[in-house]
């Protein structure tokens, strides 16, 4: 996702990623070090986008947002807060007891973490995006502190008693991204 937007001109396409990560740890460059674990048997990756650190996993969607704001003349705010608000679109739909915090940029259910989203915004366009939480080992998370809060916990959709497919989940994203950033 860095070369493809570093390798970026006027003629390429907006795209938009889905994916699962095999497990790892990661963390932005608003982490300490102290906030990370370095001793497990999950890797551990520095990454360049905002955020503090995080769990990436199976069962667990990835979106990555690689968006010309530019050309599409997005002031960075507003496409954080359309993009923010598409994700919460989609995933409220199949639990309503949701709130989005842009204070702690996630979408939670009381306090336990559904969503988290960490984005990249440089003059060449947008990078990382966010992830959701579906049906996942949840054991990782117990090894850091997410987002750099103690009192955070994480959860997927599965244990709030939605049991919704990647893939559903994917079509419902894909549907909501496209209505808004055509």
């Amino acid at each position: 996702m860095q070369e493809f937007t570093s390798e970026r001109n006027q003629h390429t396409q907006d795209e938009i990623w889905f994916l699962e990560h095999e497990p790892v740890f990661t963390y932005g460059i608003s982490s300490k070090e102290n906030e990370m674990l370095f001793e497990n048997s999950i890797p551990i990756i520095k990454t360049d986008r905002g955020g503090k650190g995080t769990y990436h996993g199976p069962g667990q969607l990835v979106i990555y947002a690689l968006m010309d704001l530019k050309r599409r003349s997005l002031k960075p705010r507003i496409f954080i807060k359309a993009f923010y608000q598409v994700i919460f679109k989609s995933v409220v739909k199949y639990q309503a007891n949701l709130k989005l915090i842009d204070a702690d940029p996630g979408i939670y259910c009381d306090n336990k973490k559904l969503v988290s989203f960490g984005l990249k915004i440089n003059r060449r366009g947008t990078y990382h995006g966010a992830s959701i939480n579906v049906s996942m080992n949840m054991d990782p998370w117990n090894q850091i502190t997410i987002c750099g809060d103690n009192d955070t916990q994480a959860i997927d959709l599965e244990r709030l008693g939605s049991h919704v497919s990647l893939e559903r989940l994917k079509e419902e994203l894909k549907n909501n991204l496209s209505t808004r950033f055509v």
